[in-house]
């Protein structure tokens, strides 16, 4: 995002003020940009679950935090209404 800079190095706040505005238009953006950050980390996650599954005996710490970090991003997830 490219801000306006005056050439004291002030922020245009006349601008800032703009792309605020237009930014309130999207409440719902913030919400679908977590929420698809999150699931996308939930696929990486499970790759590297499945790799760790192929030796459980020596990888059984390493499955247990990366099922409980899928977990952490499952209930991260915010429902859009």
């Amino acid at each position: 995002m490219n801000c306006n800079i005056i050439p004291n190095g002030i922020p245009n706040l006349e601008e800032l003020e703009k792309k605020a505005c237009k930014a309130i238009e999207f409440p719902r953006l913030a919400t679908t940009t977590g929420n698809a950050i999150a699931l996308f980390t939930m696929l990486v996650l499970k790759e590297i679950l499945k790799q760790q599954s192929a030796n459980p005996i020596d990888n059984l710490t390493n499955i247990i935090a990366l099922s409980n970090s899928i977990a952490g991003l499952n209930s991260s997830i915010k429902i859009i209404q």
